[in-house]
Order: structure tokens, then C-alpha cells, then sequence
């Protein structure tokens, strides 16, 4: 938590909506950093079997740091985090997680590492051996999987570089429960890195989509006019540019 009583992840989504990606990018950092040491994020430690794969959120926000960071123009600190994301995940796949879906979903993280900092050759290895994984894991039901904290990590992240166009659950791993995962992967080595230099073309990182609601005269965007607002991090953001929405 920091000087604002917020956590750090919540405080780099003001930063977002502020539009000042240094910032967002040190919040997003500290926040992983927080949530490894269980100081954050339901204070749930990286090395706790009882969690495993719990630090798949951190790697996220180290990844959304990168991001952060590529948009503010001050790429060694990217790839830093990127690279620390790699360390992470890799440590996670070789000694916590103890499932084969959990292995290749840290493949899964390091691809994605790779392809935000523009590593696509890299990436491409990274994410042939989550599909590899993926194909091979024992998973009854890859619907079920996703819900799992490595899983589910990733996809949050997906979803949030996607915006503003806002890629759905469905759109990432389809309609079939047995091809989900390898579907998965694929959907994100096709689009993952495109997401990242988007954002960065575009100059900016919308906030994470949280509880939305549309035509809302309670409210209205200072910025843009919009009245449709994403209610996250316990303030009121304007679901269309991410600015502060202010109450009329």
C-alpha cells in the first residue's frame, strides 16, 4: 500500500487515467513486487503451494509495467521488468507449480514476455512449448482451467492490452471446452504482441475494464463527453477514454 492508502495496483490505474505511464509503470512494479512478498493482492506469498501460481498476477503487472514503460519511452526499463517476469515465471514452472497445465501456462507467460518487448522469435519458442504442454496435460475440462490463478492471470492481461477494442473470454479460447487451451495460446502468439505496439502507437493504456454501465446521466466524461463509466479500483472511470468521470 502506498502514501495514498491505495494498493499499488489501484494506484497505477489513477495513474493510467491521468495518462503519466512512468508512474503506472513503478505502481504496476511495486505492485508485483507487493504481491510476491504477500504484502498484496489477498496476501497470498509466491512460494505458497497452497496458492501455487498465485505470482502468475505479478508477472502480469510486471508485464503491464513493460508496457507502461514502451509508452513512456523508456524501453531499458521494459525490458527490465519483462525480463524479471521471465525470471519469475520460470521459477514458478520449475519449482512450485506441480501440474502440467501450470508448466505450460508459464511457457504461456514468457511468451508473452517476449512478445511485448518485441522478442518474436523468442516468444515464438516460448509459446510452442505451452501448446506442446497444453496438448499433453492432463485437463478434463479446459473451460475449468482457465479459472486457475496462472490461467487466469494471463487472461486478465489479455484482456486489458486488448482495450479499448475489449477482446471477450470467448473470443480467447472459443467454444470447445477440449480445444480451449491449445485455442488459447494460439490467440495470444497471434495477438499478443500486436496489442502491446498498439498501445504503445496509440500512447496509451486504457485502464482495466471493471463493472461497467452504459448511458449513465449520473455521469459524464470531462474528457470525451461519454456517458458510459467502468467502475474499478473504487473510483468511476470513463469506460471510453479511461479519464476520471465526474457526477452531473
Amino acid at each position: 500500500m502506498d502514501d495514498t492508502g491505495r494498493e499499488h495496483g489501484d494506484d497505477a490505474i489513477f495513474a493510467l487515467a491521468d495518462e503519466r505511464f512512468d508512474r503506472a509503470g513503478d505502481r504496476y512494479s511495486l505492485s508485483a513486487y507487493g504481491t510476491l512478498a504477500g504484502f498484496e493482492n489477498r496476501n497470498r506469498e509466491a512460494f505458497d503451494t497452497d496458492h501455487a501460481g498465485w505470482a502468475g498476477f505479478a508477472v502480469c503487472d510486471l508485464l503491464r509495467a513493460a508496457v507502461c514503460y514502451r509508452i513512456a519511452d523508456a524501453s531499458d526499463r521494459a525490458r527490465n521488468r519483462a525480463g524479471q517476469a521471465i525470471l519469475v515465471a520460470g521459477d514458478q514452472r520449475d519449482h512450485v507449480v506441480s501440474t502440467d497445465v501450470d508448466r505450460a501456462a508459464c511457457h504461456e507467460l514468457v511468451g508473452v514476455a517476449r512478445a511485448v518487448t518485441g522478442d518474436t522469435e523468442q516468444a515464438s519458442a516460448a509459446f510452442d512449448r505451452a501448446e506442446s504442454g497444453y496438448e499433453s496435460a492432463d485437463v478434463e475440462n479446459g473451460f475449468q482451467a482457465t479459472t486457475r490463478s496462472l490461467l487466469q492471470a494471463g487472461t486478465d492481461l489479455v484482456t486489458h492490452l486488448s482495450r479499448p477494442d475489449d477482446v471477450e473470454w470467448d473470443e480467447i479460447h472459443g467454444p470447445n471446452r477440449d480445444e480451449a487451451l491449445v485455442r488459447r495460446v494460439r490467440f495470444v502468439r497471434n495477438r499478443i504482441g500486436r496489442m502491446a505496439d498498439a498501445r504503445v502507437e496509440a500512447g496509451k493504456l486504457h485502464a482495466p475494464r471493471g463493472s461497467t454501465e452504459y448511458g449513465n446521466d449520473s455521469y459524464r466524461c470531462p474528457e470525451c463527453g461519454s456517458n458510459d463509466i467502468n467502475h474499478v479500483a473504487e473510483t468511476v472511470l470513463c469506460l471510453r477514454c479511461s479519464a476520471q468521470s465526474e457526477r452531473v
